[in-house]
C-alpha cells in the first residue's frame, strides 16, 4: 500500500558529532553530588572496599539514572554509559559491577514456621537499607509534616517466574513484600516469598518501622491498614504508643449481630453511592475493652452469604479516633487506595519491580531496595526542581518527567580549562545553573 504513495523526498543532513540525548541527567547528578545522599548511604548501608572504584551510593544513584532514561534492565546501564561518555567526572558502573556490589549486600534468608507441620515462611530484609529509607524520607521537602505522620501498612504481590518463588493466595507465583509507607513514600520493606501472608510478623515490622522513623525525627501519630493488622497485640501496641489507628475489621457473627441490632443508621453518599453508616462501641478480638467500630452497609441483590442473611453487606473499621464522624472515618480509610497502595504501581511499572534481574530471592531483595531508593530519589529531585523550573511538577510520573526534563540534547565542551555543559533547548533551564 505504501509503495504506491508518491511522497516528496525529505532533506536530511547528518552530523557525526556526539550529543547526549538525556542531558537532564547532568543536572540530577549535580544535585545529588552536592547533597547528603552519599553520606546517608555510607552511614546506613556501609562502605565498600578501598580498592572498589564505585561506592554503594554511586551504584544506587546510577540505577536511578538508568530508570530516569527509561531503562528497565541492568544492561541499560550500558546505554547510560554511552549517553554520558563525555561527562568530565561521572563514570558509570557496568552491570557486572552492580551484581558484585549486590552480592556484598545480600542478607541470609530467615526460614520460620508456626509449627513443624505448618508451611515454611521465607523472610529476607536488610536493616541498613530500611534505616536509609526512613532517613531519605526525613529530608526536607519529602514529608508534609514530620511531627504528624500517618503510617500505612500493606503487602503487594510481585509476580515472577524465579525458581525460588512460591504460590500466592491469588494462585500466581512470585514474592509478597510488605511495605510501611508515609504518603506513598516507603520507610520500611520486608520481602517474603509468595506463600507468606502480609499478616505474618506484622507487629514486629510495625515496631521496627516506627523505631526507624523516631531515630530520624519522624513522629507517627496515626496508623492505617487492612484486615491483616486486625489483631489484638497490634491494636494493644498502637494504643500503648498513643497512635490513632484505622484498621479494617474482619466480619464475624458477633460483630454482624451487633451491627444488625444497631437502630441508628444514617444515609450518606460514599463515592457516588448511597449507603448507610453507623458507629458503635463493641468488644472485639476477645478483649474486655470496648472499641469504636465504624461501619457502612448496603442492600445486596442476588445470592446471599451467611453474613448477609438480612440482606445487607457490611464493611467495618475499628478505630481509636473519637472525633471524626463515621463518614469522615470511612473516607479517611478509603484513601489507602491512593496513599497506601499507589506507590506499588510506580515501583512495578516505573522502577522495574516487575522485571527482577537476578535468579535468587536474596539478590532480588537488594534490587527491590535499590529501586525503592531510586523511587525516593525521584520524589526528592522533583521537589527540588519544581521550586526552580515550571515544567517539573511534584506529582508527575516518571514517563512525563523523562519527556519534559530528562530528554535534553546536551554536550560537554572544554573552554578555558573549564568543562561547560552546552544544552540545546528553548526551555528555561537557567535557574538550575545561574549563579
Amino acid at each position: 500500500m505504501w509503495d504506491n504513495l508518491n511522497l516528496p523526498g525529505m532533506q536530511v543532513q547528518q552530523k557525526s558529532t556526539f550529543i547526549q540525548s538525556f542531558g537532564g541527567i547532568n543536572f540530577i547528578n549535580n544535585i545529588l553530588s552536592k547533597s547528603c545522599f552519599s553520606t546517608l548511604v555510607q552511614s546506613h548501608v556501609g562502605k565498600r572496599s578501598a580498592k572498589a572504584v564505585y561506592s554503594y551510593s554511586d551504584i544506587l544513584s546510577q540505577l536511578f539514572y538508568t530508570a530516569s532514561i527509561g531503562g528497565d534492565v541492568l544492561d541499560d546501564n550500558i546505554v547510560l554509559k554511552y549517553q554520558l561518555q563525555d561527562h568530565p567526572t561521572l563514570q558509570i558502573a557496568s552491570p557486572d559491577t552492580v551484581e558484585y556490589a549486590f552480592q556484598e549486600l545480600k542478607q541470609p534468608t530467615v526460614i520460620s514456621s508456626l509449627s513443624q507441620y505448618s508451611a515454611k515462611h521465607f523472610i529476607n530484609d536488610h536493616q541498613g537499607f530500611n534505616q536509609l529509607l526512613s532517613a531519605l524520607c526525613a529530608q526536607p521537602g519529602m514529608l508534609d509534616n514530620k511531627a504528624d505522620c500517618l503510617l500505612d501498612y500493606d503487602g503487594h504481590i510481585v509476580e515472577n517466574t524465579k525458581k525460588d518463588n512460591a504460590c500466592t493466595y491469588k494462585k500466581t507465583e512470585g514474592y509478597y513484600p510488605v511495605i510501611c509507607s508515609i504518603g506513598k513514600k516507603p520507610v520500611y520493606m520486608q520481602n517474603r516469598k509468595g506463600n507468606t501472608p502480609e499478616a505474618y510478623g506484622q507487629l514486629s515490622i510495625i515496631k521496627k518501622a516506627i523505631a526507624n522513623c523516631i531515630v530520624n525525627g519522624i513522629r507517627i501519630s496515626s496508623f492505617r491498614s487492612d484486615a491483616c493488622c486486625y489483631e489484638k497485640d497490634t491494636i494493644d501496641f498502637l494504643e500503648s504508643e498513643n497512635i490513632t489507628y484505622y484498621i479494617r475489621a474482619e466480619n464475624c457473627m458477633r460483630l454482624i449481630d451487633a451491627l444488625d441490632d444497631e437502630p441508628e443508621w444514617q444515609w450518606v453518599m460514599l463515592d457516588h453511592k448511597k449507603v448507610e453508616v453507623a458507629s458503635i462501641e463493641e468488644q472485639v478480638l476477645g478483649g474486655e475493652k470496648n472499641r469504636r467500630i465504624v461501619a457502612y452497609r448496603y442492600k445486596v441483590k442476588g445470592q446471599l452469604s451467611i453474613e448477609e442473611r438480612k440482606g445487607y453487606r457490611y464493611y467495618a473499621i475499628v478505630t481509636s479516633d473519637k472525633e471524626k464522624t463515621p463518614l469522615q472515618i470511612i473516607e479517611h480509610y478509603n484513601q489507602r487506595g491512593c496513599e497506601g497502595e499507589h506507590h506499588f504501581k510506580e515501583l512495578d511499572n516505573d522502577f522495574n519491580w516487575n522485571k527482577l534481574p537476578f535468579d535468587t530471592f536474596e539478590m532480588n531483595t537488594i534490587y527491590m531496595y535499590a529501586m525503592i531508593v531510586a523511587y525516593l530519589l525521584f520524589h526528592w529531585i522533583k521537589q527540588i526542581l519544581s521550586k526552580k523550573i515550571s515544567f517539573v511538577e511534584p506529582a508527575m510520573r516518571l514517563k512525563r518527567f523523562i519527556l519534559l526534563f530528562v530528554t535534553l540534547p546536551a554536550k560537554w565542551i572544554k573552554s578555558g580549562r573549564r568543562h561547560v555543559l552546552k544544552i540545546f533547548t528553548t526551555k528555561y533551564y537557567k535557574p538550575l545553573y545561574a549563579t
